[in-house]
């Protein structure tokens, strides 16, 4: 498997990264399966939906050395250019309630900044009232919509968005001579 530079996390004898699937390879299809049938109360993935994600989307991995502990999948909005939705992350038990969620989300944001991303969007059940509170005050989502219903009756979520990075426009000012008001041309 190609992997992409990484972000590592280190202490207490034990060394964590988060690395970037660069190439597809049809072996981790079984890996993300696993580790989402661990996660969720109804399975995300499909052998043919998993290999669709790892060869389109994009897929980040957390690792205990070369084990993997955790996947996040990602996919660009073709309505919101510069928005990815994060579809699907995932940790082995095991791995859980050692701030490893955290660190992980935490890089895969920084990951998707770096690469000119301008927003996240995501969507989460609203009775997992603890990921709500850790996607709002450790990360800064805000509360989009409530989808009620979307995904058959009672399967309700609540859509939260993050900004990456603010669209900057160039100063006016940069005409040699121009002092910022319209109107002004080079001298």
């Amino acid at each position: 498997m190609l992997e992409r530079p990484s972000c590592d996390l280190t202490g207490d004898g034990e060394s964590f990264r988060v690395v970037e699937v660069g190439a597809h390879d049809p072996s981790l299809i079984e890996k993300v399966i696993e580790i989402d049938l661990t996660t969720f109360s109804e399975p995300t993935w499909s052998h043919y939906t998993a290999g669709l994600m790892l060869r389109h989307g994009r897929t980040f991995l957390l690792k205990d050395g070369e084990l993997i502990i955790g996947t996040c999948q990602t996919i660009r909005s073709w309505e919101r250019p510069g928005e990815a939705a994060l579809f699907a992350m995932a940790i082995r038990p095991g791995y859980r309630n050692r701030g490893l969620g955290t660190f992980f989300l935490r890089r895969v944001l920084d990951m998707l900044r770096a690469s000119g991303l301008r927003s996240v969007v995501l969507e989460v059940d609203p009775s997992n009232r603890p990921a709500i509170k850790v996607y709002t005050e450790k990360f800064g989502f805000r509360r989009v919509c409530d989808l009620r219903d979307e995904y058959g009756r009672g399967h309700h979520r609540v859509q939260m968005r993050l900004t990456l990075q603010q669209d900057v426009l160039a100063p006016i000012a940069a005409f040699p001579g121009g002092d910022g008001r319209l109107g002004d041309t080079p001298a």
